[in-house]
């Protein structure tokens, strides 16, 4: 009774995540660009997510299903919103293209296995790509460190992240899917990495949230 409670809130939960990059379009909007920002963060959930679509598919779990089937749609408009708000383009469109190809070559090989692990392959495949997708992550924790702020890292996104990672962990280990566990312990430690980051290289114009971690601009205004 306890795992489709929690399996029906971790959806819903997932599901409501899925709205938060909103916010991040509204303060590209209110800035007039997405300059500064990285579309990495957008295009590598997007290639796993398609990954946990099919193997979901394959293995019928109608909540990797929903959840997946949604984030792709919502991940294709915050890619098309940086795209518009971005001048500089071509790093978007080569991170696009090499995505579209990464999923194809990724869903001929799983064809390639017999009827017996072809599921096992997917699954594989897909806990691979989300822990590749750390790529992402600490490609923001390097420009965070090299510009020497987090300015352009959301607190509210990150402290999200750590909750929904948290979850999917434990969802992963109560339904004793190693696939799951193993991806999400992953990046549960880069997520806190990214936290930490908070405290040694604070935002220039804003107050972390929680944290209370006052910007390095002392006079500003902003607060997340």
């Amino acid at each position: 009774m306890f795992l489709e409670i929690f399996t029906v809130w971790l959806g819903i939960f997932s599901i409501g995540f899925t709205f938060l990059p909103m916010f991040m379009v509204l303060d590209w909007h209110k800035r007039g660009t997405a300059d500064g920002f990285s579309s990495v963060n957008f295009v590598l959930p997007m290639l796993v997510q398609s990954f946990w679509l099919r193997h979901g598919y394959m293995t019928n779990d109608q909540t990797n299903i929903i959840i997946n089937s949604i984030n792709l749609v919502f991940f294709a408009f915050y890619v098309s919103a940086f795209a518009y708000y971005q001048p500089k383009r071509k790093y978007l469109i080569g991170q696009i293209v090499a995505a579209a190809l990464a999923v194809k070559v990724a869903f001929a090989y799983v064809d390639t296995h017999d009827s017996a692990s072809i599921n096992d392959a997917m699954g594989s495949m897909a806990a691979g790509a989300q822990i590749f997708s750390l790529v992402g992550g600490i490609y923001e924790i390097k420009r965070a460190i090299s510009m020497g702020t987090t300015e352009y890292i959301p607190a509210g996104f990150q402290f999200a992240i750590f909750t929904l990672i948290l979850q999917w962990l434990l969802f992963g280990i109560l339904h004793g899917n190693q696939f799951i566990a193993i991806s999400n312990a992953a990046g549960l430690l880069v997520n806190i990495a990214t936290l930490a980051l908070y405290f040694f290289y604070p935002p220039l114009t804003w107050t972390v949230p929680i944290f209370n971690i006052p910007p390095q601009n002392k006079d500003a205004k902003k607060v997340e």
